[in-house]
């Protein structure tokens, strides 16, 4: 799975990613709720992927990943495994606006 970043400059390997977390700062009264991966690659390791003004939206979203990952695992049996696995290579979120 790939996850396309909010502002769509990032494309992010799914098989790369260590976490998906939401980040508020409690202290600054303005600040958003931003959702950051923890990625396994050189470089900077930190990916911002969408900020949110609601923190129950940005669960949803995170919720929504969570979905998204989990229709494309593997359940099937061994004669769906190449299909299985062609529409897991496939598989794709857009972090939403809002």
């Amino acid at each position: 799975m790939i996850i396309i970043s909010q502002d769509k400059s990032e494309i992010i390997n799914f098989n790369n990613i260590l976490s998906v977390k939401l980040y508020h700062d409690n202290e600054d009264a303005e600040c958003l709720y931003e959702i950051y991966t923890t990625v396994n690659a050189p470089g900077d390791n930190y990916i911002l992927l969408g900020i949110y003004n609601i923190e129950e939206r940005a669960k949803e979203v995170l919720q929504e990943i969570t979905n998204t990952f989990s229709a494309g695992q593997l359940n099937g049996t061994l004669d769906e495994m190449d299909l299985i696995l062609k529409a897991k290579a496939m598989a794709r979120y857009e972090m939403p606006k809002e």
